[in-house]
């Protein structure tokens, strides 16, 4: 229920931000293609000292708008799609059939999830005319398309690797598999600098809604954390 309020609440929001801006936006109103790259990894609530997570370099690429509200302030909605994920390195011991020690070695499981965001934020620029110096500030929502992980285990020079694909579900995940959950949501700000129709953004997303379903293959729960670098070229009446 908490998750279904929080939701329902970040997409009103959004959307009366949107009608907001296309009201009050006289004629200031851009559009046009987004796309960067981004580093991301997740935040455990609960670690190993033997744990090791690094970010994993990723790619998002959509549509955003900039809806001008007057003066200095403007609402710039994005549809995107972008990769998020993380690596992990963990000291393992392993042991044969028969539960008998063979030697200790490492484990790395990689992680890679693709969202469908809708990231709206709210904009305050150096100059009335939307141009120079900016820094912004808004809500996103997630719908996680597909996953995949892999495995890798090296033991004394050798190494194995399998994987598979990571399901979305809504609700608990069944017993078996590795499963995410369908939905994300979050927050994320950043600053920017717009010359002429360019506009180059740098932000951070701090994930809200925790990325296992129940008995995914960690009992742990964690959270996306990414930073994202992305250049826009907008297009409108108003530049």
């Amino acid at each position: 229920m908490l998750l279904k309020s929080t939701i329902s609440s970040l997409l009103l929001a959004s959307t009366l931000l949107l009608l907001t801006g296309a009201a009050q936006a006289q004629g200031r109103f851009s559009i046009g293609p987004r796309l960067g790259l981004n580093v991301s990894t997740y935040h455990f609530t609960e670690s190993t000292p033997a744990q090791s997570v690094k970010y994993r370099p990723g790619v998002e690429a959509g549509l955003m708008a900039n809806i001008g509200l007057g003066g200095h302030l403007a609402v710039q909605p994005s549809l995107l799609y972008s990769q998020k994920g993380f690596t992990e390195s963990t000291s393992v011991d392993v042991r044969t059939g028969t539960n008998l020690p063979v030697g200790s070695g490492e484990l790395e499981y990689r992680n890679r999830l693709n969202y469908l965001s809708l990231p709206i934020n709210m904009a305050y620029s150096q100059r009335a005319d939307g141009q120079g110096f900016q820094v912004f500030a808004g809500p996103y929502v997630g719908l996680l398309l597909s996953g995949k992980y892999e495995s890798t285990i090296k033991v004394a020079g050798n190494s194995t690797t399998e994987g598979g694909k990571i399901t979305p579900v809504s609700g608990d995940a069944p017993e078996y598999g590795a499963f995410a959950h369908r939905f994300d949501a979050g927050l994320q700000g950043g600053i920017g600098y717009r010359y002429s129709a360019l506009l180059l953004q740098l932000d951070y997303s701090l994930g809200l809604r925790e990325v296992p379903a129940r008995y995914a293959y960690s009992n742990s729960t964690y959270y996306n954390r990414t930073f994202q670098l992305a250049l826009r070229y907008l297009v409108g009446p108003n530049k």
